[in-house]
């Protein structure tokens, strides 16, 4: 494993958000535009950041009786880029959207009360060519996916948006983290998930789900374990984008980043590279490109290093250094 630094981040502005809690989360949109912070006090908090030197606060959401742990901005190609869920403390799934009413920016498209699960610990959107579907984890180790099945119309300007949630029993301990594989069919029907899959990460490994659109359930997939990986906490995973070739995801375990690959003539899971950071791990981010994998590391001042891997296979690790000055004008 190689090492080295590289200068490629730059402090463009640093500003109070106004949370009276940590922040557990900060999401950009697929734009760039918007940035969406989750706190500890309950509230999520909108933000213009087209000039990212200067953000500007939109709109406060305070729909969640408990922590947010977690937000995500719905893609753009589903159409409905302009959603936002959030994952809550208090059993609660809210997709939020915006409002046309004066004095009310935003409201609650729809929300799913996932109770006595322990919280909801983590969520994903689909990709768009799945429509608006989305992944969460559960402190109790269930999944659940909610699935926009489409529109009803009452009345002549009354329309009533339709999801359908389903929610099952995963992992022992807490579901910590969630990852949707790239969509390789696009459903013929609105609702319709077929050859969906993703993985999930929780205090006892990480798995991975099929779609079986014939039951109308989720079927884990075989994988080899380990041993030494054996009902390991895994804090996070994500499923790297389709490179053509074969499905590649990657898991948090202690301070190792694990890399599994799909054997598609045994139809199973398989451990593949291995690379110990010998620091604790918290998150993982791949680049669309693929062959870069972003991670948040370090216990006391937490940074982020980027594994890259080369055309041999070899991963190198990459510090990224931060510019604190001020962007030149």
């Amino acid at each position: 494993i190689g090492s080295y630094t590289i200068l490629m981040a730059q402090l463009l502005a640093d500003f109070d958000t106004g949370h009276c809690g940590p922040i557990y989360d900060a999401q950009l949109d697929s734009a760039g535009r918007r940035l969406a912070t989750a706190s500890a006090d309950g509230h999520i908090r909108l933000w213009d950041v087209a000039n990212p030197e200067e953000p500007a606060f939109l709109t406060d959401l305070g729909g969640h009786r408990g922590a947010v742990h977690q937000v995500a901005w719905a893609p753009a190609e589903t159409g409905a880029g302009a959603l936002l869920a959030s994952a809550g403390a208090d059993d609660r799934l809210i997709v939020w959207g915006p409002c046309r009413q004066p004095g009310t920016p935003w409201q609650i498209v729809h929300q799913e009360c996932l109770e006595n699960r322990g919280g909801v610990r983590a969520l994903a959107w689909a990709p768009a060519a799945l429509g608006a579907a989305i992944a969460c984890a559960s402190g109790d180790g269930s999944l659940s996916t909610v699935v926009h099945q489409g529109i009803v119309r009452s009345g002549e300007s009354e329309v009533e948006h339709r999801w359908q949630c389903h929610t099952f029993a995963a992992h022992q301990g807490q579901a910590n983290a969630v990852s949707w594989a790239s969509a390789t069919v696009s459903p013929a029907e609105a609702g319709s998930l077929p050859g969906a899959r993703f993985a999930s990460a929780g205090d006892d490994g990480v798995r991975m789900w099929r779609r079986d659109e014939a039951q109308s359930r989720w079927q884990e997939e075989e994988r080899d374990m380990p041993a030494e990986l054996q009902a390991q906490l895994v804090r996070d995973v994500a499923w790297k984008p389709w490179d053509g070739a074969f499905e590649v995801l990657a898991s948090v375990c202690g301070s190792m980043v694990v890399f599994w690959w799909y054997d598609s003539k045994a139809s199973r899971w398989r451990v593949g590279q291995r690379v110990d950071l010998e620091e604790v791990v918290w998150k993982l981010e791949w680049a669309e490109m693929g062959s870069q994998l972003l991670v948040t590391c370090g216990q006391e001042e937490p940074k982020v290093v980027l594994l890259m891997q080369r055309l041999s296979g070899q991963w190198d690790v990459v510090e990224l250094e931060k510019n604190d000055k001020p962007a030149a004008s």
